[in-house]
Order: structure tokens, then C-alpha cells, then sequence
């Protein structure tokens, strides 16, 4: 998927590829060269080109079946294992339980146009604020009958600070998953996100990124149509 937008100085393409998240070389056919987000400035330095990489996660694996990655079959079958929880009863959520991103970093972008580019550009809870216009186009998309429902019964969704990964390396990032959890004293739940920044002086193969793992908008709305409606209805029984 892609898209654009513009100012007075520059013309911006974005476009996103769905891969695996892992990007080993000896899992075929996936390769490194193809799992690494990027930001092209043209020589005329009127347009930037910016690519991501996402993966829809349907299963949780823990890095240690998955061996940090090096289990080819394991990891593959990730991809696929979405296939095995058909049929639908309405008993799970059908969406994905999160679209994990690598972003090329705030200071990346600033870095390859020119501008100062510290590391705190990327400071804050970015990934909070991605989950959090989630969930608000998806109050937004669906009927107004049905967002006045959710309003009046459903359980709202709060987003959360970031979270870094212990130890802060890819894999760890990979297989920390992100985080749906019922706050019993505020009647709410809460959407944490897992998150790995690597600024432009982190070793070359990470440096310039800025992974988040995000709230797929399909759940967002999963959640406000379905399953956000559930914890106050069993309550009352």
C-alpha cells in the first residue's frame, strides 16, 4: 500500500510491504535486504521516498520456539497459523492482535534532509499515539448508532506509555506482543505498545529505526462492535 502528500518544499511517498518480521537470511524466501524500512531523498531534494515494513501477528510465539528467529519452520508458520482458528464461533476476536511496524526514525528523516537531528526527536510515547488515532478512526468508521452503544456500554480503550523490550534487541521486540489488559479500578482497558528505537549512532544494521508495535485498526473496531461490549454485559448477569 502507499501513499502521498506535499508542502511548499517537499513531495512525500510513503509506502508500506508486508513481510515477516524476522529477516534471517536462512529463511527463504524472505531476505534482509527486503525487511528494512528506509527513507530515499532525491537528488533534487523536493521528494522523499519512505518505505515500511509490517507484519499482521494472528498467534503468539515466545522467542524461545521461535529460537530468537533461527527456526525457520517455526517462524513461517507464524505467518500461516491464522488459518487454523477458522471457524468463527465469536468467542475470539477474529483481527489481528497487532500489526507489528519497523518505522525509519524521526531522526532519520531529519538526518537525510538536512536538519538537526537528535536522538530525542524520537522521545515519547510515538507508538501510544499511533494506537491512539486507531482507535479513534475506528470510533469515527463505524455507525453512529453503534458508537453511541459503545459509548453508553461498552469498555473504552486507554493507551499507555511505550514499553521497551529487556534486552532492547530485535527478537525481544518481535516476541513481546502488545499488551491488551483489563484495569479492574478504572473500568477501562488498557493498549501498551512494545517499542525499539536504535538512534543514527547504534550499531549499522539497526541504526536509523523506530519499531512499534501497533493496534490494528480491524481490532479497534472489533473491539467497539463486539468485544469492548462484553465485560460490562457479563457484569450485569
Amino acid at each position: 500500500s502507499s501513499s502521498s502528500s506535499s508542502s511548499s518544499n517537499w513531495t512525500w511517498t510513503s509506502q508500506n510491504e508486508f513481510h515477516l518480521l524476522v529477516d534471517e537470511p536462512m529463511i527463504p524466501p524472505y531476505y534482509r535486504n527486503r525487511h528494512r524500512p528506509n527513507i530515499t531523498v532525491h537528488k533534487d531534494n523536493t521528494k522523499l521516498e519512505s518505505v515500511t515494513v509490517a507484519q499482521l501477528r494472528f498467534v503468539k510465539l515466545s522467542i524461545k520456539q521461535t529460537g530468537a528467529g533461527l527456526n525457520g519452520w517455526a517462524t513461517i508458520k507464524e505467518e500461516k497459523a491464522f488459518v487454523s482458528a477458522l471457524p468463527d464461533y465469536g468467542e475470539e476476536p477474529i483481527s489481528a492482535i497487532e500489526i507489528a511496524v519497523k518505522l525509519a526514525s524521526r531522526q532519520l528523516l531529519f538526518n537525510r534532509t538536512g536538519l538537526d537531528a537528535p536522538e530525542s526527536l524520537d522521545s515519547g510515547n510515538r507508538c501510544a499515539k499511533i494506537n491512539q488515532a486507531a482507535y479513534e478512526w475506528a470510533l469515527g468508521a463505524v455507525h453512529a448508532d453503534d458508537r453511541e452503544r459503545f459509548m453508553k456500554h461498552g469498555t473504552p480503550l486507554v493507551m499507555v506509555n511505550d514499553t521497551k523490550p529487556t534486552p532492547p534487541a530485535g527478537p525481544w521486540w518481535i516476541y513481546s506482543y502488545l499488551d491488551i489488559t483489563s484495569n479492574p479500578h478504572s473500568n477501562k482497558v488498557e493498549v501498551g505498545s512494545f517499542y525499539a528505537f536504535y538512534s543514527l549512532s547504534a550499531n549499522p544494521y539497526g541504526a536509523g529505526n523506530h519499531y512499534c508495535k501497533l493496534l490494528s485498526p480491524a481490532r479497534a473496531m472489533e473491539w467497539i462492535l463486539v468485544d469492548g461490549l462484553r465485560q460490562k454485559q457479563e457484569q450485569q448477569y
